[in-house]
């Protein structure tokens, strides 16, 4: 019997060090997001009058993700994606998010800034979730955790 109870406490040690590797490893890549200027910006950046302006709208792009999350149910539009994009910046413990005036739309979500480099980095943050599964996944956990996934 206490074998079986130390094999047992063995293995449980075993998956909560990989549970936490796993969510480091996938924390550090959605970091990487804000160094790392050769990830492609995914969304529309552009000037607007004393500002710039991002947008994303995942309902209309070729690889939406909008039917997987209605079928998780979320509403896979901008109320998604507002809390998919601010669960990504608090998993990383980053504050940038919160000093941003944003819209949230049905279709998508809007960021205004007097800084291009901050949209730039929600818009490689959003690059990232896209292409990983982990890092959506880690971004809508935390978001659910803050009671903002919608």
């Amino acid at each position: 019997m206490q074998i079986r109870q130390i094999l047992f406490k063995s293995v449980c040690v075993f998956i909560t060090l990989f549970s936490f590797q796993s969510i480091f490893s996938q924390s550090e890549k959605l970091k990487s997001a804000f160094t790392d200027t050769s990830i492609k910006v995914q969304g529309k950046l552009q000037a607007e009058t004393g500002k710039y302006r991002y947008d994303y709208h995942d309902v209309y792009q070729s690889d939406s993700l909008a039917k997987d999350l209605q079928a998780s149910g979320y509403h896979g539009g901008g109320p998604s994606w507002l809390g998919i994009i601010y669960g990504a910046f608090k998993v990383c413990e980053n504050n940038l998010i919160d000093d941003l005036e944003m819209k949230v739309e049905v279709t998508g979500v809007t960021f205004w800034s007097k800084n291009k480099e901050d949209l730039e980095k929600i818009g490689r943050v959003v690059s990232i979730i896209k292409s990983d599964s982990a890092s959506l996944q880690l971004a809508i956990d935390k978001a659910s955790e803050l009671d903002i996934m919608q």
